[in-house]
């Protein structure tokens, strides 16, 4: 977070208030995309007692003449061991360190099946096509990334789909999922639109056979 801009979390826990916020579908959770998804709504509150803070926690921490959104990984005596989400471990901090914690998450609405959302990216991609009057190489462009997912969604196999391959690589359904809302939302600003579609389409085809890959050579 940038120290040159009014953020609204940190002006409400400077205030003493607890600000909630849902994050937003699409974007990058780095390194916190193991303990947090999209469309979750988060409460972050300002810490009124040292003592009410647990290990598991997720924390606004000063570090470093910045602040990061961070998980409390241990606590000894009066000291906290932050961490990431995937276990990356920055240090020990002191209760003054940090800014607030989450106090209440609230789920989204679960997410379609990845049958289902296959079919919805489908019906997206074919009402685009009618839509753009796209050229039938355009058309055919667009549609092979259907086949191609569910090619690689049947290598990778129903027990995994959900599975990240890798601490650092997102799940089968997770890519799926920010395709999918991309579709059916079309909201591209951009000229050619279709030309997005196919380009990120061609994207989440390519990270469907990275995590071919990792599943296989882990094997």
């Amino acid at each position: 977070m940038s120290k040159h801009k009014k953020d609204p979390l940190l002006e409400a826990l400077k205030e003493g208030q607890s600000y909630t916020w849902t994050i937003p579908d699409g974007g990058n959770l780095a390194s916190m995309r193991a303990a947090l998804k999209h469309g979750q709504t988060l409460t972050m509150s300002p810490i009124a007692d040292p003592n009410e803070i647990r290990v598991g926690d997720l924390v606004l921490v000063k570090w470093h003449q910045s602040d990061i959104f961070h998980v409390v990984g241990d606590i000894q005596e009066e000291q906290f061991l932050i961490v990431n989400s995937l276990g990356k471990i920055n240090g020990w901090v002191t209760a003054q360190d940090i800014l607030g914690r989450v106090t209440k998450i609230v789920e989204p609405e679960p997410r379609p099946t990845v049958e289902m959302m296959l079919e919805q990216l489908e019906a997206a991609y074919r009402a685009f096509i009618a839509s753009e009057n796209a050229l039938p190489d355009e058309a055919q462009r667009l549609l092979t990334i259907i086949d191609d997912l569910r090619w690689y969604a049947a290598r990778i196999g129903n027990e995994r789909l959900y599975t990240m391959p890798r601490s650092n690589k997102w799940s089968f359904e997770q890519n799926l999922w920010r395709l999918t809302r991309q579709a059916r939302e079309n909201a591209s600003p951009v000229p050619r639109r279709l030309y997005t579609l196919i380009d990120a389409g061609k994207q989440a085809v390519g990270l469907a056979s990275e995590i071919v890959m990792l599943f296989e050579t882990a094997q």
